[in-house]
């Protein structure tokens, strides 16, 4: 995949194999169907589960990651966190 798109997904499968190193894992990736409006709409969205908070903050201060700061900025517009320690499953 060339251009920006490529780019991204490169750099996401090293940001999330760096993720996968402490202990998180990816549960679904999407990209949603953007409509003819003039809402603003992600390009990707991501579920992501990891063991704790702690894990995840020391994921975000990982040096690796953080060398990654440049390569992140140029194909990444804005991101959203959101944290919660449940999950509903509705299928029981």
């Amino acid at each position: 995949m060339n251009g920006i798109r490529g780019e991204f997904k490169d750099y996401e499968k090293k940001a999330l194999a760096l993720f996968k190193k402490h202990g998180g894992e990816v549960l679904v990736a999407y990209a949603p169907e953007k409509e003819n409006t003039k809402l603003e709409y992600p390009d990707e969205i991501q579920i992501l589960r990891i063991e704790n908070r702690t894990k995840f903050e020391e994921f975000m201060k990982d040096q690796e990651r953080l060398k990654m700061a440049g390569e992140r900025t140029s194909v990444i517009r804005k991101t959203e966190v959101y944290l919660s320690e449940e999950i509903i499953d509705y299928s029981t």
